[in-house]
């Protein structure tokens, strides 16, 4: 009866973990949509709001254009009212001309023909023979009329300016002005989609198509098919196939606006095998301790109204979690339906726990926005030779200071913190200029003198609002600890070693970039040991004021960060918390940005005995202890032991040898020292099964032979 009841309580089990793995698949690939959905839908909504703001800059900056244009035109037409003689002088004019910031003048008679002009080829033009200048027909005799047009090629020499005119006050006749707007062109280039949507990640591989009133605005050349991207439902994630792929797809449209946002079905169930593995094994633990406790159950009483407790249990594991024991005959049976209760209602709050969390974390994918900071820590949960932490506080709204971290390959890490001049929206469009080039240039794995030195010759182009970087980057081997910075202003490094104090970085300060594109700068380094941490701040930092107007100063952060806080999140904290007891809470005047790093590189375990040659006590023990440690194999493990007896063998018996093992995952290295006979004990072996052999002797020293094994 034992073992029938242990048959079908297996057959059970298995049945209900079957259908809790299918529903938990079921589940977590509906929570991965429905998240994805929500934060492409956000990211979507963000930078739509981003492409109005663009917009009406755009507009703000043609009107400007349109009223100086029509000002400097009137003021033509007043001096030519005032003295006609200058009509006559062609050098004049051309003072004129430059005076006004014009690149063409034209005075024409009642006629419409040009009888003044800079330059002076114009002289004979006829306004009624082209499109552009017939518009200022018009102006001829009707006082007060004024006229200025767009951007484009003119009348008379097809070169792409922008035209206003007014009634000449001397006579019948035009006044007209030709300009080039230089202002229009910056802010278009700046607030071009490809510049907003540079920071927006829909994840690795995702990616956003936008459409301005059904003309495609993506500069770069697109595999998707633009009609199927049109047709798209607005405001509703559907799953689409292009070509041998499958695409996620959401679509929101605003004033013509179109965006697209498609990310591969791979991406977007990317973690989900490994979160039902987990669940499926959380579930098979459980499972089994259920089956064997009550095996040992079943095996210490009387099988009595066991009957009763099956059919029980049938309802639990088929899902029934309201079901309860009630068999107390005896005090037994009482327990085992106690024990079965418990099970049912710690179900019961696991169930109740996971729909918690499940809730919580759909209510933190609704409140995702948009930044172009990272801001998830740990920023790289599956390594942990580093720990990582930043914070950028601003005074304003949108502020200038950024700071980036991000992994060029699985052995480096790029790292910088930065202060752009000014607050505001020009200081936040060049923030995100900025970011996005020095990310494009870290992709070709340029060195990071070669990256500030190409990123400040890109900022360079174009900048006619003399907007400059004070910027901090660096690059850390991760498997060595070396680190390779380069500064260029006064964003400013401190270095902790373990245990001890904090220290400016002695650097050499470059030039901001965007100041001139001849700059030159220098790069330094450092060899970050285990547990150095470096600390990178912008100088809102020791120039927060209190209320006297006097700065927080770097003596007084060295001395708050000398505390060392447990955890490189605890840094960050506790700055803000001094700075704000120092100010009294007084009105934040600049940005205020910190990056914490602390190098913890690759654990190894070590161990050492000291033995004879003859009497090689212990050693096993320690190398089982040591290699079991950071779990290497047992094949490994043998041919460490093979090769060490064999060595030993061949020394004198008395002669007394150091060994000492340090290793971690990849690399055992074994050390034995002995300062007599002077003797190379592989000279007379054969071949070991180790990777590398290294043998030194020295007659005051003694020997030392190192031996390496690569673990698989």
């Amino acid at each position: 009866m034992r073992r029938q009841f242990l048959i079908w309580l297996a057959l059970l089990i298995c049945g209900a973990y079957t259908v809790i793995g299918v529903l938990g698949y079921h589940r977590a690939a509906g929570q991965a949509w429905l998240k994805t959905e929500q934060v492409v839908k956000t990211r979507l909504h963000d930078l739509q709001e981003l492409m109005r703001h663009a917009d009406h800059s755009m507009q703000h900056v043609a009107d400007i254009n349109n009223e100086s244009a029509i000002e400097h035109t009137r003021a033509l037409a007043e001096i030519i009212r005032l003295d006609p003689g200058v009509l006559k002088d062609q050098e004049r004019l051309q003072g004129l001309c430059n005076d006004l910031g014009a690149e063409q003048l034209s005075i024409s008679n009642e006629r419409g023909v040009v009888e003044a002009a800079v330059p002076s080829h114009l002289v004979g033009y006829e306004l009624g023979s082209h499109d552009q200048s017939r518009e200022f027909l018009i102006c001829i005799n009707s006082p007060g009329t004024e006229l200025c047009q767009r951007e484009r090629p003119g009348g008379a020499d097809g070169v792409p300016l922008q035209y206003a005119g007014v009634c000449r006050l001397d006579a019948p006749g035009v006044v007209q002005l030709g300009f080039r707007t230089r202002h229009e062109e910056i802010v278009r280039n700046t607030a071009a989609f490809s510049q907003l949507a540079a920071n927006v990640n829909l994840g690795k591989n995702g990616s956003i198509v936008a459409f301005k009133q059904g003309s495609l605005l993506n500069r770069e050349e697109l595999s998707y098919p633009t009609a199927e991207l049109l047709s798209l439902p607005l405001n509703q994630a559907v799953d689409v196939r292009m070509g041998e792929d499958t695409y996620f797809a959401y679509a929101v449209e605003d004033a013509g606006n179109r965006l697209v946002g498609l990310l591969p079905m791979k991406e977007v169930y990317r973690d989900l095998n490994a979160t039902v593995f987990a669940q499926l094994m959380s579930n098979l633990t459980l499972f089994i301790v259920i089956f064997v406790a009550l095996s040992y159950l079943l095996q210490k009483i009387v099988v009595r109204g066991i009957g009763q407790i099956n059919q029980s249990l049938k309802l639990i594991t088929g899902g029934n979690l309201n079901e309860r024991v009630e068999v107390t005959d005896t005090p037994e049976f009482a327990s085992l339906s106690s024990g079965i209760n418990s099970m049912v209602d710690a179900l019961q709050s696991y169930g109740e726990q996971s729909r918690l969390a499940m809730e919580r974390e759909l209510e933190l994918a609704r409140n995702i926005q948009l930044t172009a900071l990272p801001s998830t820590f740990p920023a790289f949960p599956n390594r942990n030779e580093f720990e990582l932490y930043a914070t950028c506080t601003q005074a304003k709204s949108v502020g200038g200071d950024f700071y980036d971290f991000f992994l060029t390959d699985e052995d480096h890490l790029s790292f910088l913190v930065a202060d752009v001049s000014g607050q505001g929206v020009p200081a936040a469009l060049f923030m995100m200029r900025s970011m996005s080039i020095i990310r494009g240039l870290a992709r070709t794995d340029a060195s990071p003198l070669d990256l500030m030195t190409k990123t400040n010759r890109a900022l360079c182009e174009g900048n006619s609002t003399h907007m400059r970087v004070n910027l901090f980057y660096a690059n850390l081997e991760i498997s060595t600890g070396k680190l390779c910075y380069v500064n260029a202003g006064p964003p400013q490094a401190l270095l902790q070693k373990e245990a001890g104090q904090y220290e400016m970085i002695a650097m050499r300060s470059g030039v901001s970039l965007g100041v001139a594109d001849s700059s030159t700068y220098s790069m330094g380094t450092l060899q970050l040991q285990p547990g150095d941490r470096l600390f990178i701040y912008t100088d809102g930092v020791v120039k927060a004021q209190n209320k006297s107007q006097a700065p927080f100063g770097a003596a007084r952060l060295q001395e708050v960060l000398n505390s060392r806080p447990p955890h490189v999140t605890d840094v960050s904290r506790q700055v803000k918390t001094a700075l704000k007891q120092y100010t009294e809470d007084a009105e934040q005047s600049q940005d205020v940005t910190m990056l914490v790093l602390e190098y913890v590189g690759k654990p190894r375990s070590k161990g050492a005995i000291s033995v004879q040659a003859g009497q090689p006590d212990g050693v096993t023990e320690m190398l089982n202890e040591t290699l079991e440690s950071i779990f290497a194999s047992p094949l490994d493990i043998a041919d460490i032991q093979a090769s060490l007896a064999t060595i030993l063998r061949t020394l004198p018996p008395e002669t007394q040898v150091n060994i000492q093992l340090a290793c971690d995952a990849e690399l055992a290295e074994l050390t034995l020292t002995y300062t007599s006979p002077l003797y190379n004990p592989l000279i007379s072996l054969p071949h070991l099964p180790l990777d590398g052999t290294d043998f030194v002797a020295d007659e005051t020293q003694g020997c030392t032979l190192t031996l390496t094994k690569h673990l698989a």
